[in-house]
């Protein structure tokens, strides 16, 4: 079976039962004898509707409908009258409903304000809709006369909120929440001895409501209000039992009273004559004792509340203060009464409540010599009325010595006057003891902390040493490395160069020595062709031919041109050659003099085809204002390397900008006898943090895989280690970078 089914016959069961059981206590209440037919003192299915919308939800009202439309068939009311009273029924539960949940009151009805806003929402406000509406439609329909309209309404009323107070709070109280807690009250503690005293009351309840509503007293003892007799039974349940136990006896008590007076008896019989008063005093009795009972009962459940709370606030405060050991005193300034904490008589050395406690006892267990000074802080306090901390010694009773803290405050009224005076004790011997351990630890740790500085410091003095050799070491092995790469690369460098260079010397002489004997065979052959063709005009028809599909006449005019260019390209070889074996001086790996502008000359002629434009970049300019310089003394080969990577850098700087860049080689003559070579390019130029570190070796600013980072350093070496000279480097960003070396124009001497 589905699930849609199972909660339909559930809930078609559950409104079938709900319409049951208001019907048949409606039923019931009918035959409770009454002041107007159709119309009973006390109602229960008033309550009964209202405690079912509530535990079961507003969508159970059809059995309140349906509960009072077969009541209503029952008294012989038309179906159209009945149908209506039904629904008058239902407006009364979902009013008190509705005001019940609004107001957020509370099913338990374990607090007065919720008892408060039951009897008034539910008990007196939502039960005036049945009357109001019903009364006027028996009246209209002739079920009763409009002369009874008044006691109608208000017997109606009364029966609907006796209906209410009596039932309703009995299935609120037993069908939500949980069971109560125990009281932890001595004579409660036991099950077997609770069930007792229940069954005790239960019995007593029902003997005396009985003697007392079942019994004719048409005799003198009418005069005297016994009604009122079981009250005080009700009021013990009330305090023993709470809320759950007044409801059911005071369901007890108006049932044994409805009873007896339905049956002739009770003490309401004394109003026979007035059977209106007889009914309205029923009617009363049930009022205040049901209002009583609830609001007693709330009220020793919010006391007994209150006192669970303070007995677990007093027990979590005495736990607190025994794992803290600190306890606390109070001393009533009105009243003059001293009270301790348990753990203040444990902190002193007593048992808990061994004794009342007084302020003698606490200054006898204080340490002899500090027993003034006690008393003279706690005088001062009281005097200036001021806070006061200070810590002491103490004598407990076991004869052991302990430090204690005491720490005080005046607690003042609205007022501010000084109603008492409250302080905590916390025993700090344990801290006490730790603090004179720490202090020497830290004494033997100073003087361990000295001896190990000065233990550092000579091992510092001798690891200084160590690092300076170390870095010695490593200068001394960076520099040999560099020497190793740039003797490596120039090495490389120079055999490439020689080999190339001779390969390409051998092949171009030849073919520039032979290209003047080939001018001047082909300049015979032409004036040869042209003597001939000057005395031989009549030639046979095949020869002309020949002559006009040769082209003679093209070729006699291209010829020659052909051969110049061929003599300007091998001569442009030769120089290139001539400018790699200068570039490389292979042969001139020691000092000697050379002319420093043709190292130049020769690196630019190497670096010619990137100085051109191409893939979209202008060309770059060079600038060359030479100065008149004499033969300098160098190593060639090493100086022709700092000049490549300079210029190599600056071509590259010039290369990353869209605009056309230039790069000017600058040489004077200086009056030290020293040489002056400036590079200077319009590139981008360099921060100070780049500039700072350009001539550390492996530091580049260019992609991976484009730089090493050892040109500059390995540049800067060759000039200042090598050369005895100067490089700087002088640069902005967004003007350029120029380098300027300076080498002494002999190096001995």
């Amino acid at each position: 079976m589905s699930p849609m089914p199972i909660r339909f016959w559930r809930y078609f069961v559950t409104v079938a039962m709900l319409a049951a059981v208001y019907g048949g206590t409606g039923k019931l209440a009918l035959l409770i004898p009454s002041i107007v037919p159709q119309v009973t003192p006390l109602y229960p299915p008033a309550g009964i509707s209202q405690a079912a919308l509530l535990l079961l939800g507003l969508e159970f009202w059809p059995g309140v409908a349906l509960g009072d439309f077969f009541v209503s068939l029952s008294t012989g009311a038309p179906p159209i009258v009945a149908f209506a009273m039904g629904a008058i029924a239902t407006l009364q539960a979902l009013t008190g409903f509705i005001l019940l949940k609004r107001c957020k009151v509370k099913s338990n009805l374990e607090r007065l304000q919720d008892v408060f806003g039951f009897v008034t929402l539910s008990g007196m406000l939502s039960t005036t809709i049945g009357p109001t509406l019903g009364v006027p439609l028996l009246c209209l329909n002739s079920i009763q006369p409009w002369s009874n309209f008044g006691t109608t309404w208000w017997t109606w009323w009364l029966g609907d909120g006796m209906g209410v107070l009596v039932v309703m709070p009995v299935l609120l109280t037993w069908c939500t929440g949980k069971l109560p807690k125990r009281i932890y009250w001595p004579q409660m503690s036991r099950k077997p001895q609770r069930y007792m005293d229940a069954g005790i009351l239960l019995i007593l309840l029902i003997v005396v409501s009985w003697v007392i509503f079942t019994s004719q007293t048409r005799s003198a003892i009418a005069h005297y209000p016994l009604e009122y007799l079981p009250f005080p039974l009700v009021a013990w349940v009330a305090f023993r039992f709470a809320q759950r136990g007044t409801v059911l006896a005071n369901l007890f008590l108006c049932g044994i009273a409805i009873w007896g007076a339905a049956q002739g008896g009770g003490p309401f019989q004394r109003h026979i004559v007035n059977p209106i008063d007889a009914v309205l005093s029923l009617q009363a009795f049930m009022t205040v004792v049901g209002i009583t009972a609830l609001l007693l009962a709330a009220t020793v459940t919010e006391r007994q509340q209150a006192q669970e709370s303070l007995r677990s606030s007093q027990a979590s405060l005495a736990d607190a203060q025994r794992i803290a050991h600190i306890g606390s005193w109070n001393f009533d300034l009105i009243e003059q009464q001293w009270h301790w904490s348990e753990e203040l008589y444990r902190i002193l050395g007593f048992s808990p409540n061994a004794f009342e406690a007084n302020y003698e006892t606490f200054l006898r267990s204080v340490h002899d010599e500090e027993q003034d000074w006690v008393k003279k802080s706690l005088t001062q306090a009281l005097k200036h009325q001021k806070s006061y901390s200070i810590n002491y010694r103490i004598i407990r009773s076991d004869g052991q010595e302990r430090i204690i803290r005491e720490q005080a405050e005046i607690i003042f009224d609205a007022a501010l006057m000084p109603i008492r005076i409250t302080g905590t004790v916390q025993d700090i011997t344990k801290q006490k003891r730790v603090e004179q351990a720490l202090i020497q630890s830290e004494a033997q740790l100073l003087e361990l902390a000295h001896n190990l500085d000065i233990k550092v410091q000579e091992r510092t003095q001798q690891l200084q040493q160590k690092n300076q050799e170390l870095a010695q070491s490593l200068k001394t092995l960076q520099e040999a490395q560099q020497q190793l790469i740039q003797s490596e690369k120039m090495s490389s460098l120079g055999s490439l160069v020689a080999g190339i260079a001779h390969e390409i010397n051998n092949p171009v002489n030849f073919i520039y020595g032979n290209l003047t004997h080939v001018r001047n065979y082909t300049e015979g052959i032409l004036d040869l062709i042209g003597l001939y063709q000057e005395e031989c005009q009549h030639t046979n028809a095949k020869i002309k031919d020949r002559i006009e599909s040769s082209e003679i006449e093209f070729i006699k005019a291209d010829l020659p041109k052909i051969l110049s260019s061929m003599e300007a390209g091998a001569d442009r070889i030769r120089k290139i050659v001539l400018s790699l074996r200068n570039f490389s001086r292979l042969d001139e790996a020691h000092m000697k003099r050379v002319d420093i502008h043709e190292g130049i000359e020769s690196t630019l002629l190497l670096l010619q085809q990137r100085l051109k434009s191409c893939h979209g970049h202008t060309g770059i300019s060079a600038i060359e204002k030479y100065g008149d310089l004499p033969l300098v003394e160098c190593y060639p080969g090493q100086l022709n390397q700092v000049f490549m990577n300079l210029l190599t850098n600056a071509i590259d700087a010039i290369e990353c900008l869209p605009q056309p860049g230039a790069i000017t080689i600058y040489t004077q003559m200086l009056e030290s006898n020293r040489v002056l070579i400036k590079i200077a390019d319009t590139g981008s130029g360099m921060t100070p943090a780049v500039k700072a570190r350009i001539f550390d070796p492996f530091f580049t600013t260019k992609p991976v895989g484009k730089g090493t980072g050892l040109g500059l350093s390995i540049s800067y070496q060759i000039i200042v280690e090598h050369h005895k000279g100067q490089l700087k480097c002088i640069s902005e960003p967004g003007k350029g970078t120029e380098f300027e070396i300076e080498i002494p124009l002999r190096q001995s001497g």
